[in-house]
């Protein structure tokens, strides 16, 4: 059951999922979020297409476009995708941080423990290696993290959902 909070402007489900009112979810039938995450204001998730499955700790920022193709898409947990980003991947792992204005497309498949720069562009069927850095336009592997970085991407993605239910709370 949903506990909605109109002067809030996010929808908050039972398992403390929040949806922004300006969100666009196509298909909700499809889309499925575990529990804990976060659709920012103009984010279009596509279930209309084909399956959507979020895991846990799951920020989308203000204006991405979730567009599953031919495949479902799977995000795996504790990922944040930034804003204005273009979506088609077919799997991102976890602890995965995208930037701002990323194209990802048809097919990809990003691995876990991942950085994927602002700006960057992946063409079709791409697959990025864990613990890789993609920087460009083509994206390419810039850098590879250390083991740390999963426990460093962890700790954004529960700091920065923690940070937006303090904000709501303080509404």
């Amino acid at each position: 059951m949903a506990s909605t909070t109109a002067e809030k402007g996010y929808i908050k489900t039972a398992s403390h999922n929040y949806v922004s009112r300006k969100a666009s979810v196509k298909g909700p039938q499809n889309v499925e979020l575990k529990g804990k995450s976060v659709l920012r204001d103009g984010v279009v998730a596509r279930g209309d297409l084909n399956r959507i499955q979020m895991g846990r700790y799951v920020t989308v920022g203000e204006g991405t476009s979730l567009t599953p193709c031919d495949v479902p898409m799977v995000i795996r947990g504790h990922d944040v995708i930034g804003k204005s980003c273009e979506i088609q991947a077919a799997s991102i792992g976890s602890y995965v941080k995208i930037g701002d204005f990323v194209k990802i497309g048809k097919r990809c498949f990003i691995k876990d423990c991942c950085i994927i720069e602002e700006g960057t562009i992946l063409g079709d069927d791409t697959v990025v290696p864990p613990f890789s850095r993609v920087k460009g336009r083509p994206g390419l592997v810039v850098e590879e993290l250390p083991p740390s970085a999963a426990m460093d991407l962890q700790d954004v993605a529960l700091a920065l959902y923690q940070s937006f239910v303090d904000e709501q709370s303080d509404r």
